[in-house]
Formats: C-alpha cells, structure tokens, sequence
C-alpha cells in the first residue's frame, strides 16, 4: 500500500513538474532571447554614438574593445570605404546590402546570428554596426534558468512524495489492523476483532467489521447451546433403549446393545465438541487403522444382512492430517449410504491406497449409482429422505487435507466414492485444486 500510494503520488506530481517546466521553459526562451536582443541593440547604440561623433580608428576601436560583445571579438564597424574595425563574422555583401538603409537587420552565418544595424557617418555616407551572437549563447543562458527549475521540481516532487507518506500513515496503519484480523479469521481465532484508530470512514469500517463478527460468535454459540440442548435430551431414551437391550439374548443382543453404545459416545460426542476447541494442535490419524477398526462393526452389520464385504487395506501407515474421529466419520458416512441406499444382500468393497503421497479411501457397491452426482454433493440435497449430510461430511474433511473427492462408477456395477486425501508429511503444490471433480465412467 505504501509503495502504491508512493507511486501514484511521484507520477502526479512528476506530471504537474513537467507541465511547469515545459511551461516556464518556453517563456524564457522568449525573455532570453528578448534580452539579448535588448543588449545586442544597446551596444550597437553605444558605437554607434561613436562612430557619430567621427572619431578616428584608435578612439572607435577602443569602444569596441569596451563593450562585451567587442571584448569577446563579436563586434565590428563597417567604415564607408570598406575599412573594417573590430572582428566581422559577418559576409562584406551583407554589410554593405545594409548600409543607407534605415532599420536593423540580421543574417543567419556559420555558428550565429549577425545583427547589423547602419549608423551614419560624419564624413559621408553610412557605416554598420555588427553585432554576433553565438547561437549557444541563448541557450546556455536559457539551460541555467531550466536546470534551476528541475531542481525545484526534484525537491518538490520528493517533499510531496514525503508529506503524502506522514498524511497517510493513519490510513495504512488502520488497512494493516484489518490485514491482521483477517489473517486472524482465517486461521480460526474467530473472536479476533479490528482496533482501529485513523480516518474515521475506515473506523465506522472496523466497527463495521467489529459488529459482524459479534454477530457470527453469537450465532455460533447459539449453535453450540442448541446442539448441546438436543444432545442432552438424547441421553434419556438412549438409557432407557440400552436398558431394554440389556434383556436381549445372544449375538443379536451383544450388536444391538454395540449399536446403542456407538450411539451414546457419538452424544458424548457431540456434547463435548459443541464446546469452542483449539484447532491449532497436531491432527494425525492413520486411515487404514481406523478404516480396520471401524469395519469390524461394519462388517457384522453387513454379515446380518447378507452382505459380502471385501476390505483391502495397506500394511504400511497411512497418515492424514485429519483426527481419528474424523477418518471415522468418513467411513461411517460412505459406508452408511451403502446400507442406506443399496439392497439388502448387495456387495461392497473398501480400500485404502497409498501413492505418491496421497491417500485414497475408495467405498464402492453394487447399488443404482448417482442419478446425479452434481446434487449429491450439494449440502442437504437427498434423494432417500435423510439429511443429505453424508457427502457433503466427506468432501470437507477431504478438502481439509487439500484433497479432492470423485464420485464414479464402480466394478461392483454400483457407485463408486474415491476420497483421496494429502499424505501427511508429504510436500505437495500449492496450487493442488481442493474443489471437488466428477467423472461418470460406464
């Protein structure tokens, strides 16, 4: 911002300096060559005089000699009779073309201008005064005046360069408050909030700003009093359906009873997440071992129903940077679709792969697929009446990890989900896509 703001500032006022020298240059172009003109006349004058009163060579060449232009040798009388005193630049036909003539004159010679002015004589007829100026001599002049005046602008341009940056100091300093807050949010301190002290449209800004984010914390925490408020009215008929599943006998009573116990921790759960956490603590999971974990329940579900089940899992490590609830919940949430939305009896696979530093969680059946797999990962959209949840759960914890999540068609005939997931502690590109693609294969 300073930087632009010191841009913009040196281009205008380099701008309204060029205007004004180019300006001011042109004028005293005039005035120099006015005033050398004014001396060439008044000069000429004074020799002239000279010549007037009919002095002789010794007298009139010491008043050439006196004046500037004769100490320098560009000055010359042109006596009638062709005599010459004094140094002539001047060609003999131009000075004679201008004798008995009644005005000045000036011809163009090699390196200036001569001007030549005729003066009478005393002894008969008319002498001319020469009178040379070199053609650098204006200019020179003229190249004082100009280099005075780019100083100037220099020193102006930077003074206004300098009095900008102290003037906009309060309004960088208030535009990096709102920098820091946003870098703030960004990385998950949502109480962060703007103090701002300078202009005062950028302070009703941060308060502005301020009063949003007040809003936001009290939505999120009416959020978390309302999930809390719900969980804990689950409690009371999950004690008592775990208490009625406590008479069941056998191996259906021990997975109803799994079932009930699953549920309950999920509350639990709930409970204690709908408390603010510190997200800025190391999350690691190992998603084979939690997709083994997790699918021994999946697997007697799947058992009861008549379901083959082909799990393939690496034996090496497969580490995300996502916490071992939130593998789980992935799971539960591909697999879930699975007994949700396919028949009774219909095979599934899931698989965990590892490769060049990603991970892929790959959930497929022998189900109808995606009648469309745009909607299916829009939030709350459902074709089967549920909360339409489950895809929307997965593409952000894959995104999370700087993933991507692509919906197919699989070998089983069915859908196919392939989540595929940044291996932690691999380097990746920055700009790896975290939005989700689609691809429909037959």
């Amino acid at each position: 911002m300073r930087s632009l703001l010191a841009r913009a500032v040196t281009l205008a006022t380099v701008l309204v300096a060029g205007v004004l020298v180019a300006v001011t240059a042109l004028w005293g172009w005039n005035d120099a060559r006015a005033r050398t003109e004014e001396r060439v006349r008044t000069q000429s004058d004074v020799v002239a005089a000279v010549v007037a009163a009919g002095a002789d060579s010794d007298v009139l060449r010491a008043a050439v000699a006196a004046t500037a232009a004769g100490e320098r040798g560009n000055l010359a009388v042109h006596l009638p009779g062709g005599t010459t005193v004094g140094s002539s630049h001047a060609r003999p036909e131009d000075a004679e073309a201008r004798r008995g003539a009644r005005e000045s004159g000036e011809v163009r010679v090699e390196g200036g201008t001569a001007y030549l002015f005729p003066a009478p004589a005393p002894a008969g007829g008319d002498a001319v005064v020469e009178v040379y100026v070199p053609r650098g001599e204006v200019i020179a002049e003229l190249g004082r005046t100009v280099a005075a005046l780019i100083l100037v602008a220099a020193l102006s341009v930077a003074g206004a360069v300098a009095l900008a940056d102290r003037l906009s100091r309060p309004a960088r300093q208030a535009l990096s408050a709102f920098a820091a807050t946003a870098v703030a949010i960004g990385e998950g301190r949502l109480n962060a909030r703007v103090r701002v002290r300078g202009p005062r449209d950028l302070v009703v800004l941060g308060e502005s700003i301020n009063a949003i984010g007040d809003r936001v914390q009290g939505l999120l925490d009416r959020e978390r009093e309302m999930a809390a408020d719900v969980s804990h009215r689950l409690r009371t008929p999950l004690t008592a359906l775990r208490l009625d599943t406590e008479t069941l006998p056998g191996p259906e009573g021990d997975r109803i009873r799994e079932a009930v116990g699953a549920l309950e921790q999920d509350v639990d759960d709930i409970i204690r997440n709908v408390r603010p956490v510190d997200e800025t603590g190391p999350r690691e999971c190992d998603l084979a071992e939690a997709v083994r974990d997790r699918m021994g329940f999946w697997s007697l579900l799947a058992s009861d129903q008549g379901r083959d089940v082909e799990i393939s899992l690496p034996e090496a490590p497969a580490r995300v940077g996502l916490s071992r609830e939130d593998c789980t919940a992935v799971l539960d949430a591909l697999v879930g679709n699975v007994f949700r939305y396919t028949p009774a009896g219909g095979p599934f696979a899931v698989t965990v792969v590892c490769h060049a530093g990603w991970v892929t969680l790959i959930v497929e059946d022998a189900g109808p697929g995606f009648a469309d797999p745009a909607g299916a990962l829009r939030r709350g959209a459902s074709g089967g009446g549920s909360t339409g949840l489950g895809l929307d759960i997965v593409r952000h914890a894959v995104e999370a990890t700087g993933g991507t999540i692509h919906l197919e068609r699989g070998k089983l005939g069915g859908a196919r989900v392939r989540s595929r997931f940044a291996e932690l502690g691999v380097p990746h590109d920055q700009d790896q896509p975290r939005a989700w693609r689609l691809r429909r294969s037959g």
